[in-house]
């Protein structure tokens, strides 16, 4: 095992940033809308409240970097918040 320098700590820390938070607000989003349109509980401050709270949670996580989770994460999101609701 060896140290980590500087470049290589950055790498596998999160981030902070705009591009984590879009991401995560379009989740968030998505799982609100997967669980909506299975109840047919649908609000504005419902989708408000899911998409804020993705956004949140994807600005402190950082930005997704693997092309698999961009891939699934929507699609498990929108399924999951589907089958919840049903």
């Amino acid at each position: 095992m060896r140290a980590l320098n500087v470049f290589e700590l950055k790498e596998v820390n999160g981030g902070f940033g705009p591009a984590g938070a879009g991401f995560g607000a379009f989740v968030g989003a998505l799982g609100y809308l997967g669980g909506a349109s299975t109840s047919g509980n649908f609000s504005w401050g419902g989708l408000a409240s899911a998409t804020g709270a993705g956004a949140l949670s994807g600005f402190v996580g950082g930005p997704v970097t693997s092309s698999v989770a961009r891939f699934f994460l929507p699609r498990i999101s929108f399924y999951g918040g589907a089958g919840s609701s049903v």
